[in-house]
């Protein structure tokens, strides 16, 4: 009995390092999407800026993409340590999957539009996707300071 008891407690140990090394990793994953995808969005701009509406084409795809996934990298217990996210991803997880797909539909539209070459109807699109990228980090982020 005392054996299953130490066995258990070691179990426990290494279950706890390795899970808690698993969410660092997920956190450091999706903090680096989120800082590509602010990249992109900064290319989108100077290309909206710059009237070459065909150089917003890649980067609002390479949102569109990132985001279908992105829910993925907040598995339950990845909220703890050093992160933005809120409790609310998890709490109201169907309207987390909205607001990210909603911002991918955006980034897709965005990347269509572009490959018109409309640079009015381009920055109208931007000005779109942006909002959707609000309306996902005002319930589901922590403010920045």
């Amino acid at each position: 009995m005392r054996y299953l008891i130490r066995a258990a407690a070691v179990g426990a140990v290494i279950l706890a390092t390795f899970g808690g090394a698993v969410a660092a990793d997920v956190i450091a994953e999706r903090k680096e999407v989120m800082k590509g995808n602010g990249g992109a969005m900064k290319a989108i701009k100077a290309a909206v800026e710059g009237g070459k509406t065909a150089d917003a084409v890649a980067p609002a795809e390479k949102i569109a993409a990132s985001l279908k996934t992105f829910p993925s990298l907040f598995p339950k217990g990845s909220g703890e340590g050093d992160t933005d996210a809120m409790p609310a991803i998890w709490t109201d997880w169907a309207e987390f999957e909205k607001a990210a797909a909603n911002t991918s539909a955006a980034a897709e539209k965005l990347a269509m539009i572009a490959k018109g070459g409309d640079a009015s109807a381009t920055g109208d699109a931007l000005k779109a996707l942006g909002g959707t990228c609000g309306a996902c980090h005002k319930p589901f982020r922590k403010p920045k300071t």
